[in-house]
């Protein structure tokens, strides 16, 4: 019975002295330095924090069923009698439906005018604004485009809660922090994590009114009087005449500069022909001529006397 009432307290007690030893660790351990802290599980990077969010359970990555982001654009080209008014109509379109005018430029006056704006307006409203704006004139053109960001909205909102979390823990430690020293490296890296928390904001900022908000590009002309297209009116087609011809001096311009290098080079080629037919012909002439002097000097032929001033020739009187 002595026995045994011993070795209960043998294990009993040592299983206290295997429970102290954790405990001493631990208390060894707090005294530890911010960068060791950092290293820690509890100062993960935002990129190991985006992957651990994205293999567990609800974390980032994109799930069945989660709501997609996109962004949506389109440009509409309409022909109407006054650009200009068609312009500020537009505009009230886009404020109809809860948007605005982004931009907008207007050139010419009156029925001679162009304008093009762009507009942003809710993403659920884009259809019926595209529906408004046709109204307003006659519609030459219309198309639509949409860019699915959902992974990419979802890796950014995922590295902001990551930064967000290493923020409040630096922030937790500055406020407990033992030493000037310790204090210093933690707000060192309060301030690098802060600014990459901040460009990350801006960026999921921006993205997520692109996706919130559809931009329209609108072009505003006027009809032409012409069946294919052209100036509307005899001003207009007088300018145009005008810069025809400009655009015809600098086309022959340009066509003269890409000739003139072949036109030098066949120039040259040109030359050296004739310099090669005129040393033949020079060629051909001297050899006639020497082939010619032998037979005149041949013997039993005498060489034709010149007659002297005021007698007749020989060959002449005899002949008489």
């Amino acid at each position: 019975m002595a026995s045994i009432t011993r070795t209960r307290a043998l294990t009993a007690l040592t299983a206290g002295g295997l429970l102290l030893l954790p405990l001493a660790a631990c208390s060894g351990g707090t005294g530890g330095s911010v960068p060791d802290l950092a290293a820690s599980s509890d100062f993960v990077s935002s990129d190991a924090a985006r992957s651990m969010e994205d293999s567990a359970p609800g974390g980032s990555a994109e799930t069945p069923g989660a709501e997609k982001s996109i962004i949506q654009t389109g440009d509409i080209r309409l022909s109407v009698k006054d650009p200009t008014a068609a312009a500020d109509e537009a505009a009230r379109v886009a404020a109809k439906f809860g948007g605005s005018v982004e931009s907008m430029s207007v050139s010419g006056t009156g029925d001679r005018s162009t304008a093009n704006l762009t507009l942003r307006v809710p993403a659920d409203e884009l259809d019926a604004a595209f529906a408004a704006l046709g109204e307003i004139g006659t519609v030459e053109s219309e198309n639509r485009s949409a860019v699915d960001v959902t992974a990419e909205h979802a890796d950014l909102d995922a590295r902001v809660g990551a930064l967000e979390t290493s923020v409040e823990r630096l922030q937790g430690l500055m406020a407990n922090a033992a030493s000037t020293t310790e204090l210093l490296e933690a707000e060192s890296m309060l301030s690098q994590r802060q600014q990459e928390l901040d460009g990350l904001k801006a960026q999921l900022q921006a993205l997520e009114g692109q996706v919130a908000e559809s931009t329209i590009t609108v072009s505003l002309t006027s009809p032409s009087t012409l069946p294919g297209g052209g100036p509307a009116n005899f001003w207009e087609g007088l300018l145009a005449g005008f810069s025809s011809l400009g655009a015809a001096g600098s086309g022959a311009l340009v066509l003269l500069g890409v000739l003139l290098p072949w036109l030098v080079v066949g120039g040259i080629i040109a030359l050296v022909v004739v310099l090669i037919v005129r040393r033949a012909r020079r060629r051909g002439r001297a050899r006639r001529a020497a082939q010619a002097s032998p037979e005149q000097a041949a013997p039993g032929r005498a060489a034709p006397r010149q007659a002297e001033p005021g007698q007749p020739a020989s060959g002449s009187s005899s002949d008489a």
